[in-house]
């Protein structure tokens, strides 16, 4: 085989990923279909030096010396091919804590497959334009010290996703079809052990599973136009799937961390997974690592339904999310970054909590409460590697920041500001490890705070939200490490100290223990 066939090899093992330019906050993303071919296997070398690479192909095995780009991170594995710590390291596979529930990582490399490659079968379902996903995710959390009292609680969710090559299967060119759905159990550790609410919930795989054996979470058709620089999406999926959102924040387990601020998007119309309702949204990437995108969903009233399948288009008003990011890649290390600046309207009527029409207090008044016409939020977050530990994919220290804003009389916070450090890969033996600390702090809406103080004045027992005292903010700070068992299995054990559970001071600061086990099939 020759050096030229050798580099097209390669490009095309790289498209197949989506791995390579594929932006680490865009959120569950769908560039996911991949194409066939040859397996490539780069010994680590330095940036710009000769490399021997093996390349498999149907059975034969040809050695070849070629220069190699230091962004040539992202490769796939032989089919069948036992899991040795130097693929790993060749690979990068990724520490992402949801896994193929994430499309940057959706598309699996075979090596991070507990089925493998199925004796072949899967790659020759992909050649056919069909790939799937299959996950089971469950997240064991324990109220140790503080909170209401004691004990532990399970839950588990299980993704069932299939993603369809249509160019592949009927030659429309650019056009592929993807669903996926969950299944949710389990309990809640914040309203059974830590405090009253799910405010503060350290178990991000929990709750609206509608208690159903799937429930769908999107489904969509997605176009790519002008070689890939334009893509559409139109279908039935969350306003915030590709919005606002970083698998990096999900190698924490809580909630409000894991996947985006929980500030902006809770008791909203910009929905999160597995919420979902009618809409389109547009990605252009001009390049120079720099890419815009807008979209336009309805305020759905049903939001999916109990199964995700109620399709019913009554819109209480629109939600337009926006977004414009920058993804460099700094220096001769490759150190990858995100940047991103985005926010959403809804105009979609809400009461006001506090004020009633004639502007007094709806508590003293009892008057009907003023509505708001248009509400929504903005933020702005990054992440950015600074030290590289070695070239697999995410192999170094990771800086990570997004803090956001609410604006809205009518939404239930006020802000967030979340920071996190990412150590992965440090140890020459586990390079797909990783240890992550972050910190998120969270404001509770000030005319909340407001009605439940006059309300402890005028000496009610209950308050606004169940609480017994005002809820102003709490604070979340989270230890987790991510271990790469084998191949397909990950394990993440957690520590968390949670800041005024609630929001409030009724409850004693408390301290959280756990893990979550990750299996990809």
């Amino acid at each position: 085989m020759k050096i030229h066939d050798v580099s097209r090899t390669l490009l095309s093992a790289m498209a197949l990923l989506c791995l390579q330019d594929m932006p680490a906050w865009a959120g569950p993303d769908s560039l996911g279909t991949h194409a066939a071919a040859p397996v490539v296997s780069p010994a680590p070398r330095p940036a710009g030096k000769a490399s021997t690479r093996v390349i498999v192909n149907k059975g034969a095995v040809v050695r070849s010396s070629a220069i190699l780009p230091a962004d040539n991170l992202h490769v796939a594995s032989a089919d069948d091919m036992p899991s040795s710590t130097r693929q790993r390291e060749n690979l990068g596979v990724n520490a992402s804590a949801l896994g193929s529930t994430w499309s940057e990582v959706r598309v699996v490399p075979t090596l991070d497959r507990l089925l493998g490659a199925m004796g072949g079968w899967r790659q020759r379902l992909s050649d056919a334009g069909f790939d799937f996903t299959l996950s089971y995710l469950a997240e064991t959390v324990g109220n140790v010290a503080g909170g209401r009292r004691r004990g532990v609680d399970y839950s588990h969710q299980i993704v069932m996703g299939t993603d369809f090559d249509l160019e592949k299967m009927m030659g429309a060119k650019g056009l592929s079809f993807h669903m996926l759905g969950v299944q949710r159990a389990g309990r809640s550790v914040a309203t059974d052990y830590l405090g009253v609410t799910g405010l503060t919930q350290p178990q991000e795989d929990y709750g609206v599973g509608g208690n159903v054996l799937y429930k769908l979470v999107y489904i969509y058709l997605e176009q790519k136009l002008f070689g890939g620089k334009l893509l559409v999406d139109v279908g039935h999926m969350p306003a915030n799937l590709k919005f606002g959102t970083s698998y990096f924040a999900c190698y924490a387990l809580n909630n409000v961390t894991c996947a985006h601020p929980t500030a902006l998007s809770a008791g909203t119309k910009w929905r999160s997974w597995p919420f979902s309702q009618w809409g389109m949204m547009a990605r252009f990437n001009p390049g120079r690592h720099l890419y815009a995108q807008a979209g336009f969903f309805e305020a759905s009233a049903t939001e999916g339904g109990r199964a995700g399948f109620n399709f019913s288009f009554a819109p209480l008003g629109y939600v337009i999310p926006m977004e414009l990011g920058w993804e460099p890649s700094l220096g001769r290390d490759r150190l990858t970054g995100h940047y991103k600046l985005g926010g959403y309207i809804d105009t979609s009527d809400h009461p006001d909590p506090f004020t009633a029409q004639d502007g007094t207090p709806i508590l003293l008044s009892h008057r009907p409460a003023r509505i708001e016409r248009q509400r929504g939020a903005w933020y702005v977050g990054a992440d950015q590697m600074v030290l590289r530990y070695g070239t697999a994919k995410d192999q170094g220290l990771i800086l990570f920041g997004i803090a956001g804003w609410d604006m809205g009389a009518s939404l239930p916070a006020q802000s967030q500001y979340t920071v996190g450090i990412i150590s992965q890969g440090m140890f020459p033996a586990r390079v797909t490890d990783a240890i992550s600390l972050f910190w998120s702090w969270q404001n509770v809406n000030r005319k909340i705070t407001r009605l439940q103080e006059m309300q402890a004045d005028l000496g009610y027992e209950r308050l606004h939200g169940g609480v017994r005292m005002p809820q102003a903010s709490f604070q979340v700070v989270e230890l987790t490490y991510t271990a790469f068992l084998t191949r397909g299995l990950k394990i993440l054990p957690d520590l968390q100290y949670v800041i005024h559970p609630d929001a409030t001071r009724t409850y004693p600061n408390a301290l959280e223990a756990g893990f979550r086990l990750l299996a990809q099939f």
